[in-house]
């Protein structure tokens, strides 16, 4: 039952932006019975993988009908993944993770930030400007820019992702598929970079949760379209708040 509930918790926290990474952290330290560590978070993560796959199966199809949109989407994609793959692997955030003791603060104080900009993420896009087949090179580094933050725990990397591409004028529908498509290549590096930096053993017991996590989260992409085009991003933004402030009371 625990299994299935951990499944369901990454699978749905994954793309709602409310950062999965954070409602993890909160888990372990509320149950002994729970101890996930950045081995077990990164193949949770390879469930929801799939579940961007699956969703977007026909749009990521059609990224390989020619050449010219394949090398589009590859340069704005690897130029968006760029800063969260140097802070990822340039800064200690694995042993933050694994080993700090102010965990619950830090996932705290990110939860609260992150709140703020949820809930007034309404109001800092006034017109949608441009789709996904005019994003610039420099718009897709801010977003990936943005994306580097989603590493702390309380910062959900579809929200900010989302709301930094809204910010700059894109597309709500375009946005949301940029920032899962960015999700395909950062989920599958922070995996490779887990199995190279430490040493890799499978835990058998996080197979079937990373299942539940694949189908929980193609729930979650539904609903984070919808609540998107219907411009409810605040009320995440209160849930968040709600989960910041549990975190300093616990800490």
């Amino acid at each position: 039952m625990l299994e299935f509930f951990t499944g369901v918790l990454q699978g749905i926290t994954e793309f709602l932006p409310i950062s999965s990474s954070g409602h993890l952290v909160i888990l372990s330290s509320l149950s002994q019975d729970i101890n996930l560590n950045t081995n077990d978070i990164a193949f949770l993560h390879i469930g929801t993988l799939f579940s961007i796959l699956i969703f977007y199966r026909q749009r990521i199809r059609k990224i390989f009908e020619s050449t010219e949109t394949f090398l589009f989407f590859l340069k704005v994609v690897v130029v968006g993944v760029i800063p969260a793959a140097l802070v990822g692997f340039f800064t200690p955030i694995q042993n933050t993770i694994d080993e700090s003791p102010q965990i619950l603060l830090v996932t705290g104080i990110s939860y609260l930030l992150f709140s703020i900009l949820l809930i007034f993420s309404e109001k800092i896009n006034n017109k949608e400007s441009f789709s996904i087949t005019e994003l610039t090179v420099n718009n897709a580094f801010l977003i990936g820019l943005a994306q580097s933050f989603a590493l702390l725990p309380g910062v959900s990397r579809s929200g900010v992702t989302l709301i930094t591409a809204m910010y700059l004028g894109m597309k709500k529908a375009d946005a949301i598929y940029f920032s899962l498509l960015l999700g395909i290549p950062t989920i599958f590096g922070a995996w490779g970079l887990t199995f190279v930096t430490q040493s890799y053993e499978l835990n058998s017991g996080i197979i079937f949760p990373t299942m539940i996590a694949m189908i929980t989260g193609l729930v979650a992409i539904k609903l984070l379209v919808d609540f998107t085009t219907n411009s409810k991003l605040q009320y995440f933004g209160y849930y968040c708040l709600l989960l910041g402030i549990i975190c300093l009371v616990i800490n």
